[in-house]
Protein backbone atom coordinates (compact mmCIF):
# COMPACT_ATOMS: atom_id res chain seq x y z
CA UNK A 1 0.00 0.00 0.00
CA UNK A 2 1.29 3.47 -0.75
CA UNK A 3 2.99 5.31 1.83
CA UNK A 4 1.11 8.54 3.28
CA UNK A 5 -2.35 7.38 2.81
CA UNK A 6 -5.14 9.21 4.89
CA UNK A 7 -8.64 8.22 5.51
CA UNK A 8 -10.43 11.44 5.77
CA UNK A 9 -14.60 10.58 7.71
CA UNK A 10 -16.96 12.60 9.95
CA UNK A 11 -15.81 12.00 13.67
CA UNK A 12 -18.26 9.36 15.23
CA UNK A 13 -20.93 9.59 18.51
CA UNK A 14 -22.68 7.70 20.86
CA UNK A 15 -19.45 5.29 21.00
CA UNK A 16 -18.57 4.36 17.02
CA UNK A 17 -16.44 5.54 14.73
CA UNK A 18 -18.35 7.86 12.85
CA UNK A 19 -21.96 9.38 12.65
CA UNK A 20 -22.01 8.81 8.81
CA UNK A 21 -23.26 5.41 6.94
CA UNK A 22 -20.38 5.86 4.22
CA UNK A 23 -17.44 6.70 6.54
CA UNK A 24 -18.50 3.71 8.28
CA UNK A 25 -18.59 1.43 5.52
CA UNK A 26 -15.10 3.24 4.43
CA UNK A 27 -13.98 2.53 8.24
CA UNK A 28 -14.61 -1.36 7.72
CA UNK A 29 -13.10 -1.79 4.79
CA UNK A 30 -9.66 -0.42 6.08
CA UNK A 31 -10.18 -1.99 10.16
CA UNK A 32 -11.67 -5.19 8.71
CA UNK A 33 -8.90 -5.61 6.16
CA UNK A 34 -5.68 -4.18 8.45
CA UNK A 35 -4.86 -1.90 5.37
CA UNK A 36 -2.29 0.59 7.06
CA UNK A 37 -3.89 4.25 6.54
CA UNK A 38 -4.08 6.67 9.06
CA UNK A 39 -7.68 8.10 10.12
CA UNK A 40 -8.05 11.27 10.08
CA UNK A 41 -11.66 12.54 11.28
CA UNK A 42 -10.84 16.60 11.18
CA UNK A 43 -11.74 17.12 7.69
CA UNK A 44 -13.04 19.48 5.11
CA UNK A 45 -15.90 17.50 2.96
CA UNK A 46 -15.85 20.26 0.33
CA UNK A 47 -11.68 19.41 -0.74
CA UNK A 48 -13.68 15.64 -2.04
CA UNK A 49 -15.16 15.95 -5.19
CA UNK A 50 -17.93 14.21 -4.38
CA UNK A 51 -18.73 17.29 -1.47
CA UNK A 52 -18.98 14.77 1.02
CA UNK A 53 -17.09 12.73 3.32
CA UNK A 54 -15.22 9.84 3.08
CA UNK A 55 -12.27 10.45 0.64
CA UNK A 56 -8.91 8.53 0.35
CA UNK A 57 -5.45 11.29 0.46
CA UNK A 58 -2.43 9.41 -0.96
CA UNK A 59 -0.23 12.21 -1.47
CA UNK A 60 -1.73 15.00 -3.91
CA UNK A 61 -4.52 12.13 -5.33
CA UNK A 62 -7.90 12.10 -3.96
CA UNK A 63 -10.31 9.09 -3.61
CA UNK A 64 -13.42 10.32 -3.09
CA UNK A 65 -16.48 8.30 -2.16
CA UNK A 66 -17.15 4.49 -0.81
CA UNK A 67 -16.65 2.98 -4.53
CA UNK A 68 -13.29 5.06 -5.07
CA UNK A 69 -11.39 3.86 -2.08
CA UNK A 70 -13.34 0.28 -1.89
CA UNK A 71 -11.41 0.07 -5.90
CA UNK A 72 -8.43 1.12 -5.02
CA UNK A 73 -8.15 -1.38 -2.25
CA UNK A 74 -9.19 -4.06 -3.96
CA UNK A 75 -6.77 -3.02 -6.95
CA UNK A 76 -3.70 -2.68 -3.56
CA UNK A 77 -4.18 -6.23 -2.35
CA UNK A 78 -6.80 -5.28 0.67
CA UNK A 79 -10.10 -7.07 -1.10
CA UNK A 80 -12.65 -7.19 1.89
CA UNK A 81 -14.38 -10.09 0.53
CA UNK A 82 -10.91 -12.22 -0.41
CA UNK A 83 -11.45 -14.94 2.39
CA UNK A 84 -15.19 -15.93 1.71
CA UNK A 85 -16.05 -18.85 -0.60
CA UNK A 86 -17.17 -18.62 -4.34
CA UNK A 87 -20.47 -18.80 -3.20
CA UNK A 88 -20.88 -17.01 -0.86
CA UNK A 89 -18.75 -13.95 -2.77
CA UNK A 90 -21.89 -14.52 -5.31
CA UNK A 91 -24.28 -13.89 -2.25
CA UNK A 92 -22.84 -10.95 -0.53
CA UNK A 93 -23.91 -8.54 -3.40
CA UNK A 94 -27.28 -10.11 -3.49
CA UNK A 95 -28.06 -9.65 0.07
CA UNK A 96 -26.33 -6.01 0.32
CA UNK A 97 -29.07 -4.70 -2.41
CA UNK A 98 -31.60 -6.64 -0.65
CA UNK A 99 -30.73 -4.36 2.96
CA UNK A 100 -30.06 -1.17 0.80
CA UNK A 101 -33.61 -1.54 -0.92
CA UNK A 102 -35.03 -1.86 2.67
CA UNK A 103 -32.85 0.17 4.84
CA UNK A 104 -31.34 3.52 2.91
CA UNK A 105 -34.92 4.61 2.07
CA UNK A 106 -35.88 4.49 5.93
CA UNK A 107 -32.66 5.54 7.11
CA UNK A 108 -32.41 8.98 4.73
CA UNK A 109 -35.98 9.78 5.81
CA UNK A 110 -35.35 9.03 9.76
CA UNK A 111 -31.93 10.62 9.99
CA UNK A 112 -32.45 13.84 7.31
CA UNK A 113 -36.21 13.95 6.19
CA UNK A 114 -38.17 13.61 9.20
CA UNK A 115 -38.60 17.41 10.66
CA UNK A 116 -38.32 15.81 14.24
CA UNK A 117 -35.03 14.59 14.00
CA UNK A 118 -33.07 16.39 11.63
CA UNK A 119 -32.69 19.58 13.97
CA UNK A 120 -30.44 16.79 15.93
CA UNK A 121 -28.53 15.68 12.66
CA UNK A 122 -27.78 18.91 11.60
CA UNK A 123 -26.26 19.89 15.04
CA UNK A 124 -24.01 16.54 14.49
CA UNK A 125 -22.85 17.19 11.04
CA UNK A 126 -22.34 21.19 11.64
CA UNK A 127 -20.21 20.38 14.72
CA UNK A 128 -18.02 18.12 12.15
CA UNK A 129 -18.09 20.83 9.15
CA UNK A 130 -15.29 23.80 9.01
CA UNK A 131 -17.03 27.66 9.25
CA UNK A 132 -18.84 29.04 7.50
CA UNK A 133 -19.63 25.55 5.72
CA UNK A 134 -21.34 24.03 8.86
CA UNK A 135 -24.36 26.90 8.22
CA UNK A 136 -25.19 25.52 4.73
CA UNK A 137 -23.67 22.11 4.34
CA UNK A 138 -26.22 19.89 6.55
CA UNK A 139 -28.97 21.33 3.93
CA UNK A 140 -27.56 19.16 1.01
CA UNK A 141 -27.73 15.91 2.74
CA UNK A 142 -31.49 16.54 3.47
CA UNK A 143 -31.89 17.78 -0.27
CA UNK A 144 -30.61 14.11 -0.62
CA UNK A 145 -32.86 12.63 1.78
CA UNK A 146 -35.98 13.88 -0.54
CA UNK A 147 -34.74 12.65 -3.68
CA UNK A 148 -34.04 9.24 -2.19
CA UNK A 149 -37.32 9.18 -0.09
CA UNK A 150 -39.36 10.21 -2.99
CA UNK A 151 -38.05 7.63 -5.26
CA UNK A 152 -37.91 4.77 -3.33
CA UNK A 153 -40.38 5.95 -0.91
CA UNK A 154 -43.33 7.16 -2.87
CA UNK A 155 -43.50 10.68 -0.89
CA UNK A 156 -41.56 14.06 -0.77
CA UNK A 157 -40.87 14.60 3.05
CA UNK A 158 -41.03 18.88 2.31
CA UNK A 159 -44.60 17.95 1.93
CA UNK A 160 -46.86 18.26 5.31
CA UNK A 161 -45.97 15.64 7.99
CA UNK A 162 -49.50 14.30 7.54
CA UNK A 163 -48.53 13.29 3.93
CA UNK A 164 -45.43 11.54 5.12
CA UNK A 165 -45.61 7.64 4.65
CA UNK A 166 -43.91 6.92 7.54
CA UNK A 167 -45.56 3.44 8.19
CA UNK A 168 -44.02 2.03 4.52
CA UNK A 169 -40.49 2.40 5.12
CA UNK A 170 -41.10 1.33 9.00
CA UNK A 171 -42.72 -1.77 8.13
CA UNK A 172 -40.25 -2.74 5.36
CA UNK A 173 -37.03 -1.87 8.02
CA UNK A 174 -38.31 -3.88 11.01
CA UNK A 175 -39.18 -6.90 8.12
CA UNK A 176 -35.60 -6.49 6.93
CA UNK A 177 -34.03 -6.38 11.01
CA UNK A 178 -35.82 -9.63 11.54
CA UNK A 179 -34.36 -11.51 8.41
CA UNK A 180 -30.97 -10.25 8.94
CA UNK A 181 -31.26 -11.64 12.43
CA UNK A 182 -32.42 -15.22 11.59
CA UNK A 183 -29.91 -15.07 9.01
CA UNK A 184 -26.88 -14.14 11.13
CA UNK A 185 -28.27 -16.58 14.23
CA UNK A 186 -25.62 -17.38 16.36
CA UNK A 187 -22.63 -16.89 13.81
CA UNK A 188 -19.87 -14.45 14.55
CA UNK A 189 -20.04 -13.09 10.41
CA UNK A 190 -22.88 -13.89 8.10
CA UNK A 191 -21.22 -16.19 5.91
CA UNK A 192 -19.42 -18.11 9.25
CA UNK A 193 -16.18 -17.10 10.64
CA UNK A 194 -15.47 -14.86 8.08
CA UNK A 195 -16.15 -11.27 7.50
CA UNK A 196 -17.60 -9.61 4.29
CA UNK A 197 -18.43 -6.62 2.67
CA UNK A 198 -21.94 -7.31 3.37
CA UNK A 199 -21.25 -7.38 7.58
CA UNK A 200 -19.80 -3.93 7.09
CA UNK A 201 -22.77 -2.79 5.14
CA UNK A 202 -24.81 -4.02 8.12
CA UNK A 203 -23.06 -2.70 10.75
CA UNK A 204 -22.92 0.53 9.25
CA UNK A 205 -26.88 0.81 8.81
CA UNK A 206 -27.72 -0.48 11.88
CA UNK A 207 -24.66 0.92 14.37
CA UNK A 208 -26.46 4.39 13.61
CA UNK A 209 -30.06 3.90 13.56
CA UNK A 210 -29.54 1.61 16.61
CA UNK A 211 -27.14 4.35 18.84
CA UNK A 212 -28.50 7.28 17.56
CA UNK A 213 -30.15 9.49 20.14
CA UNK A 214 -33.03 10.87 18.00
CA UNK A 215 -36.51 12.18 19.12
CA UNK A 216 -38.64 9.79 16.59
CA UNK A 217 -36.75 6.37 15.54
CA UNK A 218 -38.74 3.60 15.87
CA UNK A 219 -36.68 0.82 14.38
CA UNK A 220 -34.01 1.36 17.41
CA UNK A 221 -36.10 -0.66 19.84
CA UNK A 222 -36.77 -3.18 17.32
CA UNK A 223 -33.26 -3.56 16.54
CA UNK A 224 -33.08 -4.13 20.52
CA UNK A 225 -35.42 -6.95 20.74
CA UNK A 226 -32.35 -8.75 18.16
CA UNK A 227 -30.30 -9.85 20.78
CA UNK A 228 -27.76 -11.18 18.53
CA UNK A 229 -27.67 -8.02 16.24
CA UNK A 230 -26.85 -5.99 19.01
CA UNK A 231 -24.05 -7.95 20.17
CA UNK A 232 -22.93 -8.02 16.87
CA UNK A 233 -23.02 -4.32 16.85
CA UNK A 234 -21.60 -4.23 20.13
CA UNK A 235 -18.41 -6.41 19.57
CA UNK A 236 -17.41 -4.11 16.46
CA UNK A 237 -18.03 -1.69 18.03
CA UNK A 238 -15.37 -2.63 20.88
CA UNK A 239 -13.32 -4.94 19.71
CA UNK A 240 -12.38 -3.59 15.90
CA UNK A 241 -13.35 -0.14 16.63
CA UNK A 242 -11.99 0.43 20.13
CA UNK A 243 -9.61 3.53 19.56
CA UNK A 244 -11.77 5.21 16.58
CA UNK A 245 -15.03 5.43 18.73
CA UNK A 246 -16.23 8.61 20.19
CA UNK A 247 -18.53 9.66 22.68
CA UNK A 248 -18.84 13.47 23.50
CA UNK A 249 -20.61 13.57 26.68
CA UNK A 250 -18.11 10.99 28.15
CA UNK A 251 -14.92 13.21 26.65
CA UNK A 252 -16.49 16.23 28.24
CA UNK A 253 -17.36 14.61 31.90
CA UNK A 254 -13.73 13.41 32.07
CA UNK A 255 -11.48 15.51 33.93
CA UNK A 256 -8.45 14.57 32.88
CA UNK A 257 -7.20 13.57 29.35
CA UNK A 258 -5.17 10.45 30.99
CA UNK A 259 -8.12 8.33 31.86
CA UNK A 260 -7.36 5.22 31.10
CA UNK A 261 -11.48 4.72 29.70
CA UNK A 262 -11.47 7.05 27.11
CA UNK A 263 -10.72 6.04 23.74
CA UNK A 264 -7.72 7.35 21.28
CA UNK A 265 -10.30 9.68 19.66
CA UNK A 266 -11.60 10.98 22.59
CA UNK A 267 -8.68 11.91 24.50
CA UNK A 268 -7.35 13.50 21.39
CA UNK A 269 -10.75 15.80 21.38
CA UNK A 270 -10.11 16.83 25.25
CA UNK A 271 -6.37 17.66 24.18
CA UNK A 272 -7.98 19.64 20.74
CA UNK A 273 -10.46 21.49 23.67
CA UNK A 274 -7.70 22.41 25.67
CA UNK A 275 -5.71 24.24 22.91
CA UNK A 276 -8.73 25.96 21.68
CA UNK A 277 -9.22 27.40 24.82
CA UNK A 278 -6.12 28.49 25.50
CA UNK A 279 -6.27 30.16 22.15
CA UNK A 280 -8.97 31.94 22.96
CA UNK A 281 -7.98 33.41 26.08
CA UNK A 282 -4.55 34.37 24.55
CA UNK A 283 -6.72 36.02 21.76
CA UNK A 284 -9.27 37.52 24.61
CA UNK A 285 -6.23 39.07 26.63
CA UNK A 286 -4.67 40.44 23.26
CA UNK A 287 -7.89 41.76 22.32
CA UNK A 288 -8.90 43.54 25.37
CA UNK A 289 -5.31 44.71 25.89
CA UNK A 290 -5.31 46.22 22.23
CA UNK A 291 -8.82 47.80 23.05
CA UNK A 292 -7.44 49.40 26.11
CA UNK A 293 -4.41 51.23 24.35
CA UNK A 294 -6.87 52.26 21.77
CA UNK A 295 -9.01 53.86 24.28
CA UNK A 296 -6.24 55.42 26.42
CA UNK A 297 -4.48 56.74 23.10
CA UNK A 298 -7.54 58.37 21.93
CA UNK A 299 -8.45 59.39 25.56
CA UNK A 300 -5.65 61.73 25.84
CA UNK A 301 -5.78 62.71 22.08
CA UNK A 302 -9.36 63.90 23.31
CA UNK A 303 -8.06 65.54 26.61
CA UNK A 304 -5.30 67.69 24.21
CA UNK A 305 -8.26 68.98 22.06
CA UNK A 306 -10.23 69.98 24.79
CA UNK A 307 -7.37 71.72 25.90
CA UNK A 308 -5.99 73.06 23.08
CA UNK A 309 -10.01 74.64 22.33
CA UNK A 310 -10.04 75.97 25.98
CA UNK A 311 -6.63 78.58 25.22
CA UNK A 312 -6.35 82.00 24.10
CA UNK A 313 -3.31 82.80 22.15
CA UNK A 314 -2.23 86.25 21.42
CA UNK A 315 -2.13 85.76 18.15
CA UNK A 316 -5.43 85.01 18.20
CA UNK A 317 -6.29 88.35 19.90
CA UNK A 318 -3.98 90.27 17.55
CA UNK A 319 -6.31 88.70 14.44
CA UNK A 320 -9.64 89.21 16.03
CA UNK A 321 -8.03 93.10 16.77
CA UNK A 322 -6.94 93.17 12.73
CA UNK A 323 -10.57 92.24 11.52
CA UNK A 324 -12.27 94.54 13.77
CA UNK A 325 -10.18 97.74 12.17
Amino acid sequence: MHLGGVLYVYKGEWGLPSIDFDCLRALCLVKFTRCPLQIETNANPIRSSTGKLPYLQIGNKRFCGYREIKKLLDKEGYPIDANLQENYKLLSPAYANWVFTNLHSYYYYFMFGEPNNFDTTRSLYAKRTMFPFNFFYPSSYQREACDIVMVMGGFDPRDKLENHDGDHLIANAKKCVNLLSKKLGKKVWFFGDVFSEFDAIVYSYLSVLFKATLPNNPLQNHIKGCQNLVNFINRITKDIFKNEGFNSLKAIKSQSSNDPLLTATERHFLESEKKTKILAAIGAVVAMGTFAAWRGVYKQFSNSRRYYDGLEYEDDEALEDDEMD
